[in-house]
């Protein structure tokens, strides 16, 4: 079971738009006397990190990741809490966690995802490049047998993104042997009254896999009680879905 965000950040926004959160500063203060004001204050100024926790909450009809349910067509609830450095040497840091329930399970399915990711962000000649680590764990399956992770470069420049997502690691030894790859380019575009038209498309290839392409497009609403959106999504191997999901950021 091959199942991230990608879609999920798209549709609850909790992922991939910035998030309003509590800064916390901590000024590390020099603990001998400095000789002149200027001098301590520059000191002062170059030790303060600035740091944004954020928590985000969702719901959705139907978890999608790539065009294929994750939840077999149940409901998905999911959270998440994101730590980002916001100036000094740390700038561009980030770091956080997600929880996303699957639906009705087997046995030996796992009833939930557990996301761990780091990622680093910066801008340079006038594009938005985002370099990260995704680590995938699926509580509940033996051997732990589905986990893996992806490692990703992502630019952007206005309202368009291109990402690449490579495999990293995986505790299945015939899924850790392949080449597995996937590339995402989706744009976002802001219309009247807080509405956000999203366009999505990818394609996904291993080894020992034909490429799978999937499309998905969304209309999504701000509100002061969150996001709600809608989303049609569809892949070659699975079936056009529709989705309406909610997602709040605090």
């Amino acid at each position: 079971m091959k199942i991230a965000r990608q879609i999920t950040r798209m549709i609850n926004k909790a992922a991939n738009k910035p998030m309003a959160g509590k800064i916390f500063t901590a000024v590390l203060l020099a603990t001998t006397a400095l000789s002149t004001p200027t001098l301590a204050a520059d000191i002062e100024a170059a030790s303060t990190q600035r740091i944004s926790i954020a928590g985000n909450v969702g719901a959705t009809t139907d978890y999608i990741w790539r065009g294929n349910t994750q939840t077999k067509g149940d409901t998905s609830l999911s959270g998440g809490i994101d730590v980002s450095f916001e100036n000094g040497l740390a700038n561009g840091l980030a770091v956080g966690t997600w929880v996303g329930s699957l639906g009705r399970s087997d046995n030996d399915d796992a009833n939930y995802e557990f996301d761990l990711y780091a990622s680093y962000s910066f801008g340079f000649g006038g594009l938005d490049y985002e370099l990260g680590y995704i680590s995938y764990m699926y509580p509940g399956v033996a051997n732990s047998i589905s986990d893996f992770a992806d490692g990703y470069v992502s630019v952007g420049y206005g309202p368009v993104s291109l990402s690449y997502y490579i495999l990293a690691s995986a505790k299945d030894a015939a899924v850790e042997k392949q080449d597995g790859t996937y590339v995402s380019l989706d744009a976002e575009y802001p219309l009247i009254e807080a509405w956000t038209l999203g366009l999505h498309y990818g394609s996904e290839e291993f080894d020992t896999d034909p490429s799978d392409e999937d499309t998905a497009v969304s209309l999504s609403k701000s509100t002061p009680h969150g996001d709600m959106t809608f989303t049609v999504s569809g892949d070659e191997g699975d079936d056009t879905r529709a989705i309406i999901s909610w997602g709040q950021a605090f």
